[in-house]
């Protein structure tokens, strides 16, 4: 097995001597082939053209093309021994055949990685009920777990999945096709039976045997039984499944995975095609790891950290401005151009349609425009991000931008206020930074994390 870690947002490169759990300038050719093909396998691919070979992204791809065309890695001097990877904001883990890949966030410090865990609780509305600590832990484990409540909420939210079932029955009341060998074999002498099978839509077929299984395997387990109950939604879910899989047997387990190996075509039920990824991979974790380890085929789940930042201040504004009286005059609006909501237009005529990260309003009227950045501004912001929050500002008759962005201390910008020239100090952009803890322990992460979610509210109050 070949091990390669490295971390978002590095536009340098890392050597991948110095990523990996080996030395590629001594492997043999044949191990060099294999590692080669497996990083263009991956570099060559967009996030999009992965997503369609069975990764699974989240949040749900943009439906913007830059998303679809942006490659989560390039490699240099690949047919070289000292290959250079850089990486840009996606996160995850995925597996070539024996190469698995793990991108952290840069933030995340050697095997602990606190925020990307504190996102993902966030976002999905877990409270971080895993065990951080323990040794032996696999966090692409824990992250599909983490995951599987948003991915059931949307199935559901489609309907409870139905397609035709064979069923065997062995009664007097026929209904459908007669079975003479099973009928010959277990009714002869006649005892008044007719053995036959019958087609029937139903809700009680191999994928909700396969999300019945998932959920039964989240139960028996102590520490992650909690993400069953977090909320009304999820519970109803939870509910509707158990209720509808009555043939549901804990034995079958091995046979619904083997009956659940081919994709969701459906038109209908959309949603169901990534639940149904996510409840193998926490299935058959133990088993394959970020997937089956089939030689040219692709597994895993990626993050999409532009987006994750997005919908984590999302949920931490909205929820900081809850928590202020003060601010019950002001409303976040925040558009959102996965789900194709909230999109506005440049230009009369709807042309040029646009989707705003935040709109911060008071009592109706437009009072600032936000812009959330999950990238490096070491060097400062670049001129394109300016131009691109003065177009929306101008557009909205808006005085003040405002832009978002992470950082730890040994890479923060100055929080700045800069105004417009010749414009009398009436139109600004404020720059303000989302500082990321370094601690030890996620209990301590968490609530620093807090505390730095509060200070940057503040700043941004009008």
């Amino acid at each position: 097995m070949f091990n390669i870690t490295l971390h978002d947002n590095n536009y340098q490169g890392f050597k991948l001597a110095d990523v990996s759990n080996f030395d590629f300038a001594k492997l043999n050719e044949p191990e060099k082939a294999k590692v080669r093909k497996a990083l263009d396998s991956i570099s060559n691919l967009s996030l999009k053209e992965l997503e369609n070979k069975g990764v699974i992204v989240f949040p749900t791809s943009a439906v913007e093309k830059e998303l679809d065309d942006r490659k989560i890695f390039s490699v240099q001097d690949l047919m070289k021994d000292d290959p250079i990877i850089k990486t840009t904001n996606i996160m995850g883990f995925f597996s070539i055949g024996d190469v698995q890949i793990q991108i952290r966030s840069r933030f995340d410090k050697d095997d602990e990685q606190f925020f990307l865990h504190y996102m993902l609780s966030k976002v999905c509305n877990v409270a971080p009920t895993i065990e951080l600590t323990d040794a032996n832990r696999d966090p692409f484990y824990e992250f599909c777990v983490y995951l599987f409540p948003t991915f059931l909420k949307k199935a559901v939210n489609q309907g409870l999945f139905r397609t035709y079932v064979t069923h065997e029955y062995n009664d007097s009341n026929i209904r459908g096709v007669i079975d003479f060998p099973r009928h010959f074999r277990n009714n002869i002498p006649f005892n008044g039976k007719i053995a036959y099978r019958t087609r029937e839509y139903s809700h009680d077929n191999f994928t909700m045997q396969l999300v019945r299984h998932t959920i039964e395997f989240i139960s028996e387990n102590n520490s992650l039984r909690k993400i069953l109950l977090i909320d009304e939604d999820m519970r109803n879910a939870v509910q509707n499944i158990r209720g509808c899989t009555e043939s549901y047997t804990k034995s079958a387990r091995t046979f619904i995975i083997n009956k659940n190996l081919k994709p969701i075509t459906n038109p209908y039920y959309t949603e169901y095609e990534p639940l149904r990824r996510l409840c193998l991979m926490i299935l058959t974790h133990k088993r394959i790891s970020y997937g089956q380890r089939k030689e040219h085929q692709i597994n895993g789940i990626l993050f999409d950290g532009a987006s994750l930042w997005e919908e984590y201040l999302n949920v931490v504004l909205h929820e900081q401005m809850r928590n202020k009286p003060d601010y019950k005059d002001y409303e976040f609006e925040h558009p959102n151009n996965r789900k194709k909501q909230g999109g506005k237009h440049l230009f009369e005529g709807n042309k040029g349609l646009i989707y705003l990260d935040f709109i911060l309003r008071k009592s109706g009227k437009i009072e600032a425009i936000i812009d959330a950045k999950y990238k490096r501004l070491e060097n400062g912001v670049d001129n394109a991000d300016y131009f691109q929050l003065l177009a929306y500002m101008f557009r909205f008759s808006c005085n003040r931008g405002m832009l978002l962005y992470p950082y730890q201390k040994n890479e923060k910008v100055s929080d700045s206020d800069l105004f417009l020239a010749e414009q009398k100090g009436e139109v600004s952009i404020s720059i303000y930074g989302l500082e990321i803890p370094n601690q030890e322990k996620f209990d301590d992460f968490c609530k620093e994390m807090e505390a730095q979610e509060n200070q940057l509210v503040n700043r941004i109050k009008i």
